[in-house]
């Protein structure tokens, strides 16, 4: 174990952190090559994208299937090489052989989407270390960092969910924002809403607290809605855009306990409350989140700021969204795991460190088999919520030991 530890703070650590994501991208590209229906979500971004450039309804309008704004499309577009077929189930029961060859270009553009969403991830999360190592000979933070954020990304980098770009897309938000470099920041700000709704959570709070923001985001916004008339049919976008506004009405009221947000959770225990009354809890921590996260820009500064706001961000997320999946935690898992390590480098308090090391395998609680069997849909939320108060006493009082700056003894 010793030994182990030691290798997250050597100099090659950041060499070792590279070759476990090509690890990692390795395994997701043989599982998405051999059963690119399996476990798999992007089947809807393939459909959507095909039915777009035929001018073809891309909205089930019951809840399910293509879930994001029309133009989130032209982010799976490129590597809609070939449509998936439409009975899924007798697909995956084909045998290989009869598959293979007639569905090449599906598998090898499947394998190219998990590099693209897999690469952006991996970037972001080493953009984000870098900001934390001013000097070279202080420890780097990619490697344990990486190592905490994996069991969280497992199943999502898998599936290929939008959850991992949109993960990657508020973390390099937070990176330009830390370096104030704010037309960038609204790149990542827009592409995040483009790749899910749920994007608009993290944009409002960095709008609401960083002025620079505030005459630039509105030019994004018009370049985000001007993006999806690319289409060569103005009526047919106006159409996606009424239809899309019906499909998330719809989707944010799920009949079934089946996602692991706060609703869910007291749910599983047998404590049940109206939709209306959820509605107005979900209301109420809106302005908490935002008075919590102007406390840490008041008490970290330029650098550490940006990244605790996403952090909370992702927490109210993952806690108050009603359709808060089980793979949706790639989201919260990289900022428990930056803090975990600056605590580790810091070497205080350890207590908080290892309790960061936790949540961020237990939000991995998915690939453990019978384990999580027992704690689905309750058990990840109540991490979050463990997280999201480890960040209101972060907020309550300034945490000397989150001084990155200030040299730290050897990590081994």
């Amino acid at each position: 174990m010793k030994k182990i530890i030691e290798l997250l703070w050597t100099d090659k650590s950041d060499a070792y952190a590279r070759r476990l994501w090509l690890l990692f991208f390795a395994i997701v590209a043989l599982l998405a090559f051999f059963q690119p229906a399996h476990r798999n979500i992007t089947h809807h971004y393939s459909r959507a994208a095909f039915h777009w450039w035929k001018s073809q309804d891309m909205y089930s309008l019951t809840g399910n299937g293509y879930l994001y704004f029309p133009q989130a499309v032209l982010v799976y577009a490129p590597f809609a090489w070939q449509e998936f077929p439409d009975e899924l189930g007798a697909f995956k029961k084909t045998p290989l052989s009869e598959t293979l060859i007639p569905y090449l270009p599906l598998r090898i553009a499947e394998v190219l989407y998990r590099a693209f969403a897999l690469g952006i991830f991996a970037w972001a999360i080493w953009r984000m270390c870098q900001i934390f190592k001013p000097d070279a000979k202080m420890a780097s933070l990619f490697a344990l960092v990486t190592v905490l954020t994996l069991p969280a990304s497992l199943t999502a980098g898998r599936n290929g969910q939008f959850n991992m770009l949109l993960s990657a897309s508020i973390i390099l938000a937070a990176v330009e924002a830390s370096n104030r470099h704010w037309w960038k920041c609204v790149f990542w700000l827009i592409a995040g809403i483009i790749l899910k709704p749920l994007g608009i959570v993290p944009m409002l709070l960095f709008v609401a607290l960083f002025k620079p923001l505030w005459w630039r985001i509105p030019v994004g916004l018009a370049v985000f809605v001007a993006l999806s008339f690319v289409h060569y049919n103005p009526d047919y976008v106006v159409r996606q855009w009424q239809m899309c506004i019906q499909q998330m009405q719809v989707a944010s009221l799920p009949l079934d306990n089946l996602f692991d947000d706060i609703s869910a959770m007291f749910a599983t225990f047998g404590i049940h409350l109206a939709d209306a009354t959820w509605f107005y809890i979900r209301a109420g921590f809106a302005p908490i989140t935002l008075l919590l996260s102007w406390r840490m820009v008041r008490l970290y500064g330029d650098k550490l700021a940006p990244f605790l706001v996403a952090a909370l961000a992702s927490a109210y997320l993952m806690i108050f969204n009603p359709r808060t999946e089980t793979v949706s935690f790639v989201l919260l898992s990289p900022y428990i795991a930056l803090l975990a390590a600056i605590i580790f480098r810091q070497k205080a308090p350890m207590a908080l460190g290892w309790l960061l090391v936790f949540l961020c395998v237990g939000l991995g609680s998915d690939c453990y088999g019978d384990i999580y069997k027992v704690t689905k849909i309750w058990f990840k939320p109540m991490l979050s919520c463990i997280f999201l108060l480890v960040l209101a006493a972060l907020a309550f009082k300034k945490a000397e030991f989150l001084d990155w700056q200030k040299k730290a003894a050897d990590p081994q």
